[in-house]
């Protein structure tokens, strides 16, 4: 059971991401693609450091332009990730992500054959319920916000990027189809340098201080990848995904705590109401979670 190591580990330090990336849309960058591009920049860094000390096992020419497609589908869907976050509180967009799971059993079952017990079944439903209604700000009238519709996007291009990396993991290991991943959502990137033909110089105006800090926060999503990576090699990938659910629980006491003692860093709806229908929300995602473990 590593994968359950591996996908509670990658789902804290995503957790600590979520905020950072909240404070440096908020306080810091007005364009989201900044971030994506850090994103991919790191990547690519990291994948020639794999390649320099590890090396990267045989692929075929197909299953090589299948990792560089889930590469880009994963840039595709932190693009919209992005977005949301630039206008929604981030207690409310990072639980949309776990409509991913949903996407993914659909997937998983058609392409992977995964099938599961109904048990796990009502787990990854918990988990989806709990994504919706924390979301949605009347829990007896439900409505969704922009926000909300670029996270469908987003969660529906993951569950292909996490499906098709199921998939090439039968053929090499988790470092070269990391590696391969993330080579793809740098190229996945060139078409942005085209349509904002001023990004470089929108970049150079950040100071040291804002360019180091998304490197560095891009590195630990970087870092969450790899263990998200590690734990679909060695579990199914349907269960791994659902699990990271508990990254909710960090980025709702994380948002809780900086609300109300540095509400200079980030400041949410701290109501008592608020905070209790989240966390009922949250109990009702953590249920499903232990379901499906």
């Amino acid at each position: 059971m590593s994968w359950v190591l591996f996908s509670t580990l990658a789902a804290l330090i995503w957790a600590v991401v979520n905020i950072v990336e909240k404070y440096i849309l908020t306080k810091w960058v007005k364009e989201p693609i900044v971030p994506v591009i850090i994103l991919g920049t790191v990547g690519l860094l990291t994948s020639f450091l794999i390649y320099l000390f590890h090396g990267f096992a045989k692929l075929s020419f197909f299953n090589i332009g299948l990792s560089f497609i889930a590469g880009i589908f994963y840039i595709l869907a932190i693009a919209f990730y992005f977005k949301a976050v630039k206008i929604e509180e981030i207690s409310r967009v990072v639980p949309l992500f776990y409509l991913t799971p949903l996407f993914i059993l659909v997937f998983a079952w058609i392409f992977l054959e995964e099938i599961f017990t109904p048990i796990k079944y009502l787990g990854i439903f918990l988990l989806v319920a709990g994504a919706i209604f924390i979301s949605s700000r009347n829990f007896i009238k439900l409505s969704f916000g922009k926000a909300f519709w670029f996270m469908v996007f987003a969660s529906l291009i993951l569950s292909l990027n996490a499906v098709i990396t199921k998939y090439l993991l039968n053929f090499a290991d988790f470092w070269t189809i990391f590696s391969y991943t993330r080579i793809g959502a740098a190229l996945g990137l060139i078409p942005v340098f085209f349509t904002f033909p001023g990004i470089i110089s929108a970049l150079r105006k950040y100071r040291k201080k804002v360019i180091g800090t998304m490197f560095l926060n891009e590195s630990l999503n970087t870092g969450s990848v790899l263990l998200i990576t590690i734990a679909t090699a060695v579990g199914p990938v349907t269960l791994v995904n659902a699990l990271s659910s508990i990254q909710l629980l960090f980025v709702l006491l994380f948002s809780v705590i900086l609300s109300i003692f540095y509400p200079e860093i980030l400041k949410e709806e701290v109501r008592k109401l608020t905070i209790l229908l989240k966390l009922l929300a949250i109990i009702l995602m953590i249920a499903g979670a232990i379901l499906i473990t």
